[in-house]
């Protein structure tokens, strides 16, 4: 489905904490901001399916129409044991927290080394990852610069192994290798991240 990879891609660069680095509350997800947010990725679709040339334009995503949407609508289609997804989007750059559910993810992930303190991890836990995201002409590119799991620094070749293991489905069982270029879909030329918001260029 090109929607979830669409917003993968912008989930990547993942409890909704209660404050951002400034101590300012963050929204609440709205069903409002939720069929915003689908309604965009409707129109995207079909403007893919669509023959004849094409002028340029962009779609504009804001912050809280995404975290809306990955919270409410998009729910039952994020990787198992993750949720309360809140992401914050910067110059080229994406912060996204949220809470992982360890006993729901056993054996679908690698487990960490034994002497790991990941390892003595159980129940809900926060995670959270900063990185950066860099597209151009179709294709784009993650930066991941770190990366924790309640609060413990998580080395990037496990983080990969997690990555991997988590996208894996009947349409992409390799899963998604976050150190490879990847083609933006719909046909999407570029996406610029400004504060709190997302530009698709097509």
């Amino acid at each position: 489905m090109k929607s979830a990879r669409l917003l993968l891609v912008l989930l990547l660069a993942a409890p909704v904490w209660a404050e951002d680095a400034a101590g300012a509350a963050r929204p609440a997800p709205t069903w409002t901001e939720a069929k915003s947010l689908g309604l965009k990725l409707e129109a995207i679709e079909k403007r893919h399916q669509g023959k004849g040339p094409r002028r340029r334009e962009s779609v504009l995503v804001t912050e809280r129409e995404l975290n809306s949407y990955l919270n409410l609508a998009y729910a039952p289609q994020m990787p198992p044991g993750l949720s309360d997804v809140d992401v914050q989007l910067g110059v080229e750059r994406i912060h996204a927290k949220g809470l992982l559910d360890l006993e729901r993810v056993r054996g679908k992930v690698p487990p960490p080394s034994p002497w790991s303190p990941l390892a003595f991890l159980r129940g809900k836990v926060p995670v959270e990852l900063k990185g950066r995201l860099q597209t151009r002409d179709g294709f784009g590119t993650v930066e991941v610069e770190e990366a924790w799991i309640a609060s413990v620094p998580v080395p990037m070749s496990f983080l990969e192994q997690i990555v991997t293991s988590a996208t894996k489905n009947a349409s992409d069982p390799d899963g998604f290798d976050i150190n490879a270029p990847f083609r933006l879909p719909y046909a999407v030329n570029r996406v610029r991240l400004e504060s709190a918001r997302a530009f698709l260029d097509f």
